[in-house]
């Protein structure tokens, strides 16, 4: 993105310009990779009384960090011009990465930043991947539901031997391990949005299943996380359902598809309730 280069003295400098809040930013657009104002005001600024209020700070804060060049400005905006500044979504600066390097308790993130606008499908993959994250923290919040721990790309994804002897990489969206009261679930999230055709999607699941028979997480952790489809209709939900049920290959246990205003109940049922209710499914479709 920014290009411009910056001497070590003069990024000692800004870093120490910055307050705690803004590197909080500043690591988050970087894993995620692309954040909109809105997201990073839900991410940053829920303490403000009101959302105008969050929204104004967030904003001040943003041009801060552009002016700084450590964060850019998509061309592209979501909802267009009309909606306001909440539209604009950010991306991490030349700078911006460089500061988060040379910070030392900031790890795992990326050492290279796009240098052109993404793609429409990328980029409302990307942020569609952090509102589930979003959605998660805010859960937690309410404090139903603890939020433990949540490995981003690339950190999630998944090495194994494949059928010709080659690695294979599994790359769910998210590995995220919640508890309840009672119990501790461990989950893989697929965030899909329509944009794929459903044979792709069996596709994926025949890769956890592979993944599955490879016995490494189930030796890591004991057990195998539940894998959930995150749609954004019920009728994409049915579809995706309709397809993995043609396929006697794919087990119902191991799949959960929800939209993510389920994602709530979900997490307060647990994945043992999920994978019963496809087990249930399963054999229904076996009747």
């Amino acid at each position: 993105m920014s290009g411009q280069r910056v001497s070590r003295r003069k990024l000692e400098d800004i870093r120490a310009s910055l307050a705690d809040r803004d590197l909080q930013i500043l690591v988050s657009v970087a894993t995620h990779r692309f954040l909109t104002t809105r997201q990073i005001c839900r991410l940053h600024f829920a303490d403000k009384p009101t959302e105008t209020a969050a929204l104004r700070s967030a904003n001040r804060a943003l041009e801060k960090l552009r002016g700084l060049h450590l964060l850019v400005a998509l061309e592209r905006r979501i909802g267009g011009v009309r909606a306001g500044s909440g539209s604009y979504v950010w991306g991490l600066g030349h700078i911006g990465a460089r500061l988060l390097q040379r910070a030392d308790h900031v790890d795992g993130l990326p050492r290279r930043q796009r240098q052109r606008e993404p793609s429409t499908t990328f980029l409302g993959h990307t942020l569609a991947v952090a509102e589930v994250f979003l959605r998660l923290s805010e859960i937690a919040n309410r404090g139903e539901v603890a939020l433990l721990a949540v490995q981003h790309e690339p950190a999630c994804w998944r090495p194994y031997n494949g059928p010709g002897g080659g690695t294979v990489r599994l790359k769910p969206d998210l590995a995220v391990v919640t508890a309840t009261e009672m119990f501790e679930d461990h989950w893989f999230f697929e965030v899909d949005l329509a944009t794929e055709p459903p044979s792709r999607v069996v596709r994926a699941c025949q890769n956890y299943q592979a993944y599955r028979q490879s016995g490494i997480e189930q030796r890591r952790l004991g057990l195998f996380p539940a894998v959930v489809w995150i749609v954004p209709t019920g009728r994409r939900k049915a579809t995706l359902e309709s397809h993995m049920n043609q396929h006697d290959a794919i087990s119902a246990r191991l799949f959960t598809v929800i939209t993510l205003d389920n994602l709530e109940g979900l997490l307060q049922r647990g994945a043992a309730f999920a994978s019963t209710a496809q087990a249930e499914a399963e054999n229904n479709r076996a009747e």
